[in-house]
């Protein structure tokens, strides 16, 4: 089973709709059932299972490397991708002015705590350190860079044996002009590397050793891969990935029975008093 840690702003929509097209019924948008728990659990795992008995992939905010999934799925392949730490904290806080309703001064948002080394701390805990996360990474089947997703992605086509790899992109921002500000300020730039030295830390070992490391075992066909699947992706819409019957039975079985059925059991866990 594919297990992928969406990292906001990493282009995980993205790669949930190529899932969604290639895996249909089979994949799985995952939350946890408690709202409060800090990982989507083995628990969480078994009743899933109940709504998809042939479960292949499975993708989710709450999905993370240090849980306790690997004693339900022993070969568990984990996945995710990572981005350019400044822009995607960037990138971030322009999201949630854009379409998160949030009306923050950039100087106030990232002082909050949720904003500081958000990769790393996905990737090895609230306490993570950059350390603990590149260790973790070891175990992943796959280590995708957002700058570089068409590459990231045949290389993951490969190693977990996807049908389709087609997409349309998702949630792209109407205009770039704040991240922008924020990154050519030499000010804010400051911050912004203030508040992710762990996730550069991660990152350059990324692009240093795991990423050449996984172009070098995928071989010299990378390139002209890279390219063929480029032009068989071209013209590809939202409208055409929507329109396959993978993408419907993923869309029935997750919007009329999972989803639904994981928010009641949210409500009740929120209702239980702590």
């Amino acid at each position: 089973m594919l297990a992928v840690v969406h990292i906001h702003k990493t282009a995980g929509t993205t790669l949930a709709g190529v899932l969604k097209h290639s895996n249909g019924g089979t994949h799985c948008d995952v939350l946890a059932e408690d709202p409060q728990a800090p990982y989507f659990s083995a628990e969480d795992l078994r009743r899933l299972r109940r709504f998809y008995p042939r479960l292949r992939s499975i993708l989710g905010h709450d999905v993370r490397a240090y849980s306790d999934l690997e004693t339900v799925v022993p070969d568990i392949e984990w996945v995710c991708f990572l981005r350019e730490p400044l822009t995607r904290t960037a990138s971030h806080f322009q999201y949630d002015v854009q379409r998160g309703g949030v009306d923050l001064p950039f100087e106030e948002w990232i002082t909050h705590d949720a904003v500081r080394d958000r990769q790393t701390r996905i990737l090895a805990g609230p306490g993570g350190t950059a350390e603990e996360a590149i260790d973790l990474l070891g175990r992943f089947a796959l280590v995708g860079l957002t700058e570089r997703f068409d590459e990231s992605l045949v290389m993951l086509g490969r190693k977990v044996g996807l049908r389709d790899l087609r997409y349309a992109r998702k949630w792209v921002a109407p205009s770039n002009d704040i991240k922008t500000r924020l990154l050519a300020d030499p000010e804010t730039r400051e911050m912004l590397v203030a508040v992710n030295r762990e996730d550069l830390a991660v990152y350059e070992h990324v692009l240093a050793e795991i990423y050449p490391k996984q172009k070098a075992e995928y071989g010299i066909g990378l390139d002209t891969d890279v390219a063929w699947f480029r032009r068989r992706n071209q013209g590809v819409t939202q409208r055409r990935m929507y329109a396959t019957p993978r993408y419907a039975a993923y869309v029935a079985k997750w919007r009329w029975a999972y989803h639904p059925w994981v928010e009641r059991r949210r409500r009740h866990a929120a209702a239980i008093p702590s």
